[in-house]
Parts: C-alpha cells; sequence; structure tokens
C-alpha cells in the first residue's frame, strides 16, 4: 500500500454520478414517480446508535450525493436535481447547492419543500426514500431513518402531492456495484486485512485490550482508511456470547485460552469493507476442527451458489441443511456492503425469508461470514469477508487464509 501520504482519496468521477443518477431514474420511472426525495434522516448520534446505524441511516443520500449529511431531490425526467446540506457547500458534482438553516436554524423541512415546489412537485407523485425497510438497503431500521418533524414539513406544505415510499428505488439502485465502487470495496478489504495482521501480531496474553485495539486502529488509519470502529470480542472458549467492545475497558487484559473473534471494517470512498478473523490464545484442539471445516465449507458452497440469476432462497436452504447433515449447526450470516447494507439482511435471528426472491446480479458486494457451531453450542466459528459476484460465483475482494489463528 501506498504510504500515508499518498493515502487521500480523490473522488468519484462524474460518469459513476451519471451511472447512479440514471439507475434511480430508471427505477422510479417504472414505478411511476415524478421525483426520488431523499429526506433529511435522523442523527443517529444523538439517537446513541451504533457507528454502523449511523452510516446506515444517511446511506441513500451519500450514494446520490457523496455528502455526509444532505437531503436530494431528483427529477425522473432527466432535470438536474437539487441538494440541500447545512450551509449550502459546493460540491463537483452539483450545479445548485442550499442551504438548510434560513431563518429558524435547524428546520430543514421548509428549504426542502422550497426545492420541491421549484421543481414543480406541487401536485406531483413522489417517492420518498427510507421511509422504511427495504429488500435490500435498510434492514435494521424497522421505523424507517427520516427526520419526522422535518418531514412532517414538507407533508404540510405540498397537500396536493403525493408522497409513497421508495426505499427500494434507491437501494436496488445502490445493490449493483460499478467498478468504481468495487474497486473501493477492494481497498477497503485490503486495509482491513492489514489491520486483522497487526491484530494478530499483536495478540498475547497479558496486553492490554485498548493497546491491541489502538495498534490496529491506527495501522488502517495511516493506510487512508476513514475512521469505523473496530469491534472486538473478547473472553474464554464456549458457548456463552462474548462482550462486545468498540471502545475496550482500560484495564482488561487478553488472558490465556481467550478468543478474539473481531469485525474489521474500513472505509474508502465512503464505502464500508469488512473483514474477520478468529484468533485464540492457544493450541487448537482436535474436538473444535470439524466445525472449522464445516465453516469452509458453507463459505465455499455458498460462493458457489452466488451466481447471476440465483435467487437468495436457494443460498438460505444450503445453509440451514447442511450443518445437520454433519451433525453440527449452521446458520446464515451475511449483508451487504457498501454505503451501509447494500443488500438483504440474512443473520441468525431474521433469516431472510423477506429477501428469499431476491435475485443475485452481478456486481453485488457483501460479507459473507456463516457461523458453523457444534451440536451443544459450545464452540462456535464465524470466518469470512468482502466478496463480489461475478459470472462464475462469488469471489473474496482480498485472499486470506480460511481458519482460526492459534497464537502460542
Amino acid at each position: 500500500m501506498e504510504s500515508p501520504a499518498d493515502t487521500t482519496w480523490k473522488g468519484f468521477s462524474l460518469a459513476d454520478r451519471d451511472r447512479r443518477w440514471q439507475r434511480v431514474r430508471n427505477n422510479a420511472a417504472k414505478a411511476g414517480f415524478d421525483c426520488v426525495f431523499v429526506p433529511l434522516c435522523v442523527d443517529g448520534r444523538n439517537l446513541h446508535l451504533s457507528l454502523e446505524q449511523v452510516r446506515g441511516t444517511r446511506s441513500d443520500c451519500r450514494y446520490l450525493t457523496q455528502m455526509e449529511n444532505a437531503a436530494i431531490v431528483l427529477p425522473t425526467d432527466g432535470r438536474t436535481p437539487i441538494v440541500i446540506n447545512d450551509r449550502g457547500s459546493r460540491h463537483p458534482w452539483f450545479s445548485e447547492v442550499r442551504p438548510a438553516h434560513r431563518g429558524l436554524r435547524g428546520s430543514w423541512g421548509a428549504p426542502m419543500a422550497e426545492v420541491l415546489v421549484d421543481l414543480g412537485m406541487e401536485r406531483a407523485r413522489i417517492g420518498v426514500s427510507g421511509l422504511r425497510l427495504g429488500k435490500v438497503t435498510h434492514g435494521r431500521a424497522v421505523a424507517g431513518v427520516i427526520n419526522h418533524s422535518s418531514y412532517a414539513e414538507v407533508l404540510r406544505r405540498l397537500p396536493n402531492a403525493t408522497f409513497e415510499d421508495a426505499t427500494d428505488v434507491v437501494g436496488l439502485a445502490r445493490y449493483v456495484k460499478s467498478d468504481e465502487e468495487i474497486a473501493c470495496l477492494r481497498r477497503g478489504a485490503t486495509i482491513a486485512a492489514a489491520g486483522i495482521e497487526k491484530m494478530v501480531e499483536f495478540a498475547r496474553p497479558g496486553v492490554e485490550e485498548t493497546v491491541l485495539y489502538a495498534r490496529v486502529m491506527q495501522r488502517m488509519l495511516e493506510m487512508g482508511s476513514e475512521y469505523y470502529a473496530l469491534a472486538l470480542y473478547t473472553g474464554s472458549m464456549g458457548g456463552d456470547r462474548l462482550p462486545r467492545f468498540e471502545n475496550p475497558p482500560i484495564g482488561r487484559r487478553l488472558q490465556p485460552g481467550y478468543r478474539i473473534n473481531n469485525e474489521t471494517d474500513a472505509v474508502w470512498g465512503g464505502l464500508v469493507a469488512q473483514e474477520i478473523q478468529p484468533i485464540y490464545l492457544g493450541p487448537i484442539l482436535a474436538d473444535w476442527k470439524p466445525v472449522i471445516e464445516l465453516n469452509r465449507e458453507i463459505y465455499e458452497g455458498g460462493m458457489e451458489r452466488m451466481k447471476p440469476g440465483r435467487l437468495f432462497g436457494d443460498l438460505i436452504d444450503f445453509v440451514s441443511g447442511l450443518g445437520p447433515k454433519r451433525g453440527l449447526n449452521s446458520l446464515i450470516l451475511m449483508h451487504g456492503r457498501g454505503y451501509g447494507d447494500d443488500g438483504p439482511l440474512l443473520t441468525p435471528q431474521h433469516r431472510g425469508e423477506r429477501g428469499r426472491d431476491v435475485v443475485f446480479e452481478k456486481g453485488n458486494t457483501f460479507v459473507w461470514k456463516p457461523i458453523a457451531s457444534s451440536a451443544d453450542g459450545q464452540f462456535q466459528f464465524s470466518w469470512g469477508g468482502c466478496i463480489v459476484v461475478t459470472e462464475n460465483g462469488g469471489q473474496p475482494l482480498v485472499q486470506r487464509n480460511h481458519g482460526m489463528v492459534s497464537v502460542t
């Protein structure tokens, strides 16, 4: 990788911008919308949401604007969209950017409504992204992600317009990545893998978890990643769920026999890549090896099924059925990668029934990290990272050795 001085993100091309806008316009036209409106999203920081949830609330806007905190109206007929942000800060993607704060500070409703009126949408059919769960985005947002008070003000000011959910209009555009986006995720995965290498280097009994955490974060930040909190799960081997730390308590030290699970995320170009690598502070016992091998079988077999045109339901059934055939347990864990969860959310708690009919497409990117466990649940193993769907199935964005790392 380049030295820290050469790791400044240069931005996406105008061609990639036009591709995104056109995909959204095409989806909106099919749905019969006159425009797509991405309003101000909730401020997840004030709600004490996780960093992943904070990014998820603003992911549609960043996809269309490259701005972290903004709103946008994108007319379906090809006219130039108008964006609203805090102070009207300019951006090379836009010819018109308006400030949110005119008069009463903190009110976004009035300027968003003004943009809709200026674009002739007083009696239009307006598609609103983020109103509720989508099939491939906002999979964790049962109540949607938009700021209620500012959106209510827009509704009040446009009483003759029709507002309907368009979460999938934007989501299904985000679902297929461009070459530029895949290149960003590949770089992010490479940075995350370097963070894991640093974790393996420093993980030893007696090391303070804060020191381990800092070393890994330092490595990823100096390689150019945006800040994204590392998640550590540390504790003794066994069936109990390990505690999760995004800010490890001072004085907590690694102990012999500890396992270290992690979600190591790096961000390049605003797209979040993730790699995970279990580490064990001790020798790997023979009883654990069948579970690790089952995980490998699920991982590789799942990738073979991720071919364009195949259904997510096929993957779900393959994973759930394989473990019992081996006298073990197998669970699916997979979600999209990009600006947020750009793909169906499949977890042991939510096994993706809403997304069974979603089709794999070339250019999809996911975090694929299935779970295998012993029949009694005492040993659970998950390994994986970012993959991209190709004509031949899923392919990892960065090559790593499968399995648990033993530090002795």
